[in-house]
């Protein structure tokens, strides 16, 4: 297995990727495991049994089409690898296709304006004051500058410049930096954070102790926000899908709204022009006669 992480980071695979990969052999070296009551052996796996695994993910652990998608093609590479390394003759997952997706289950998750106001609502109800006003600029940073969770922690205070309005990422996605806008709302929220902020670290968004707040703290947190919502399937994630949502809703250009959310394609962007399911929902509810 270390051979194949060094594989992964040689191929230059982001880290969350990589254990994302990792996590899909050792699952399905436990279902076998338990399933048959024999050692897993590399060469020893064959279709009927990744297919079996499949259908048990699907039908025992009602696992979505895209969780399954991913753990395929955390198996597609590793057996590429092995046949690689000729550690194994015949590649298991040579026919096993990925499954097929409806244009719903595709659609990335952003929240309604209302949704939106709901949860920074819930934000502003902390009785903290200090750590409403870092969490409401978190919010705000991804919700107004599109910038993913790990993008945000990340951020030093010497990356805002609330003179000229510009937070500069160093390291954002595929290590690519990127200097973008600050609007009114996110200069507010992060002018309103800084003049509670005692501490002369460097990071900007720190946690109780005084430390750089990690990308797992903010998810734990917001999911509380988000779960006095009422948004169970909403995650941090959404508030940067809401950040593109909401730009295209105000008429912002396909390749404006590309270049602001770093999309590598337009057509990544392009997805938030197609309706969401509470879209189609609203749709059909205004035609009901009660």
């Amino acid at each position: 297995m270390q051979n194949y992480i060094t594989y992964l980071q040689n191929d230059h695979k982001d880290p969350k990727t990589i254990v994302a990969y990792t996590q899909a052999i050792d699952e399905l070296q436990k279902w076998y495991n338990e399933t048959t009551g024999q050692e897993f052996i590399n060469e020893s796996i064959t279709p009927l049994d990744i297919k079996d695994y499949v259908s048990w993910l699907t039908i025992n652990q009602k696992q979505s089409p895209s969780t399954i998608n991913k753990k395929i093609a955390g198996l597609k590479s590793y057996f590429k690898y092995l046949l690689t390394e000729n550690i194994i003759v015949a590649n298991p997952m040579v026919n096993i296709k990925a499954k097929k997706i409806s244009v719903l289950q595709q659609l990335p998750r952003w929240l309604t304006r209302s949704e939106q106001a709901r949860f920074l609502h819930c934000i502003n109800k902390n009785n903290n004051e200090t750590k409403r006003l870092r969490d409401c600029a978190i919010a705000q940073t991804m919700l107004q500058a599109g910038l993913r969770s790990f993008e945000t922690v990340a951020l030093d205070i010497d990356d805002i410049d609330l003179r000229r309005n510009t937070l500069t990422i160093r390291k954002g996605k595929g290590n690519k930096m990127a200097i973008l806008p600050i609007n009114k709302d996110l200069n507010k929220a992060l002018t309103t954070y800084l003049e509670v902020r005692e501490n002369n670290s460097n990071a900007l968004f720190l946690s109780e102790r005084k430390t750089r707040l990690t990308d797992r703290a903010v998810r734990h947190q917001f999911r509380n926000y988000f779960d006095q919502a009422n948004l169970p399937d909403a995650t941090v994630h959404s508030l940067r899908h809401s950040f593109c949502k909401n730009l295209l809703d105000a008429g912002t250009e396909l390749t404006v709204v590309a270049q602001l959310a770093r999309h590598e394609s337009l057509e990544t962007t392009r997805i938030y022009l197609t309706p969401s399911e509470h879209d189609l929902r609203q749709a059909v509810e205004k035609i009901s006669s009660e």
